[in-house]
């Protein structure tokens, strides 16, 4: 079982987006997906219409949560929304407090993948996700600013796996939004392939507006636009992940 965190410090990088499509992808390429939502916004339990009456928080607070399918071999677990704020102020006064995902999904089984959309914080949720998780993906939008969240998120996933899970590692750096004719893509791909390097995605997500009219459909972009760049682009990721 590959675990895998979508994680950004910064918002509007495509990262529910990329969560979303990624899993998706995955499952039709005939991959056993569970999706959880660790963002309070719920976007996910929107995206896929569903309203579970046990979320994250339950499976935080009391080791249930209701695992919702919502496609073929795809599965999600909803966030709570705005409830899980308040389920991280009462997880600050538990003690092992880092590590309540991990254990309380420690025998889950059946699954290829857990992918796990987090909010664009450093919090105490985020760091019981990377406790969790193996992997990390890290979309990057194509603006300096981005490129400091990134900066950001890579001196937790330091902190995080200097003292609670020395198996974390990047999976990769994904560009999002990226036009090849605009100069500013050109440049900050430059940028990160400087950087990181190896750690660099092969596929970049390009910009499409179908990705951002699907979930008003309450569709993945492969439902609602399956010949677009958008469908493309993240079929390719999930290849690439899938490889990796």
């Amino acid at each position: 079982m590959r675990k895998i965190a979508i994680l950004s410090s910064k918002g509007g990088t495509g990262k529910t987006t990329t969560s979303i499509n990624l899993a998706h992808g995955l499952a039709l390429m005939g991959r056993s997906v569970l999706l959880i939502d660790s963002d309070p916004q719920n976007t996910i339990g929107i995206v896929f219409n569903v309203n579970p009456e046990k979320t994250l928080c339950d499976l935080l607070l009391k080791r249930r949560a209701s695992i919702v399918k919502v496609r073929e071999k795809l599965h999600v677990i909803t966030s709570g929304g705005k409830y899980l704020v308040d389920t991280e102020v009462k997880l600050t006064k538990a003690w092992g407090k880092e590590y309540k995902l991990k254990k309380n999904l420690s025998n889950l089984e059946g699954v290829d993948y857990v992918i796990l959309d987090c909010a664009p914080s450093i919090n105490l949720i985020n760091v019981n996700v990377l406790t969790y998780c193996d992997e990390v993906v890290i979309p990057i939008s194509m603006d300096f600013l981005s490129q400091i969240g990134a900066n950001q998120i890579l001196g937790m996933i330091d902190s995080v796996s200097k003292s609670y899970n020395k198996n974390l590692d990047i999976l990769g750096v994904l560009p999002v939004y990226y036009n090849e004719k605009r100069k500013i893509s050109l440049e900050t791909v430059a940028i990160l392939k400087d950087f990181f390097k190896e750690k660099l995605f092969n596929t970049y997500i390009r910009e499409d507006v179908n990705l951002k009219e699907a979930p008003s459909f309450m569709k993945t972009i492969f439902e609602y636009a399956p010949d677009s760049w958008g469908s493309q682009d993240y079929f390719k990721l999930a290849n690439e992940v899938d490889n990796k």
